[in-house]
């Protein structure tokens, strides 16, 4: 019974600390502060557990191939790369920006993720990172096939990094763009969501 008595002491003590933390204001919230590591452990771990819980235990309907590849290619040039970059394509200023910053996608732990998993944050997003939920303006075979391209990032070819480096030359060009200059008036002309031939919105 003491011991009990004792969690529950504890885990009030714990709660009043990270309430006077919240009313005071002591908690940096500001993006240009990193984060410590222990916000970055318990961040990380309950991301992690939250993934598994929810994501679908199944694979990659779209197989691997070249048209699958282009797709993925289409949609990740449009709402991905400025964010998490490419081997050989750095992401955008605005990526850099992110905190905590977007993954590198060809890293071991975001690759030995199940199909499953990827497709659940691709699809629902993770509140408070800058990852979007993609579920509400894209198809779930479109998600499905951004999947195939994250597992096809580590073999880039020459040509797909190109055009990765096209999207995020684009973005750096709308920065430098003077006040009241269109960057690119081919882009304004262009129909929305019409990216690579299949609807693909902002990430």
């Amino acid at each position: 019974m003491k011991i009990f008595a004792g969690i529950l002491i504890g885990l009030g003590i714990a709660l009043l600390g990270a309430a006077a933390v919240a009313v005071t204001g002591a908690f940096d919230v500001a993006a240009a502060s990193p984060p410590s590591k222990f916000e970055r452990r318990v961040a990380n771990f309950a991301l992690r557990r939250s993934v598994a819980r929810r994501a679908p235990r199944t694979q990659n309907p779209q197989a691997a191939s070249p048209e699958v590849w282009r797709a993925g290619l289409a949609h990740f040039k449009e709402n991905c790369v400025m964010c998490h970059g490419a081997p050989g394509v750095d992401e955008s200023e605005f990526g850099q920006g992110l905190n905590p910053p977007a993954p590198d996608l060809t890293l071991p732990s975001i690759q030995k993720m199940s199909d499953g998993e990827l497709f659940w944050i691709v699809s629902n997003g993770i509140r408070m990172t800058g990852m979007p939920a993609f579920s509400p303006t894209h198809k779930p075979e479109e998600v499905w096939k951004i999947v195939a391209f994250v597992r096809h990032l580590p073999e880039l070819s020459d040509e797909e990094q190109k055009a990765l480096k096209a999207g995020t030359e684009e973005a750096q060009g709308h920065h430098e763009a003077k006040p009241g200059e269109k960057p690119d008036a081919s882009r304004d002309d262009a129909p929305a969501h019409d990216k690579g031939g299949e609807h693909a919105p902002k990430d």
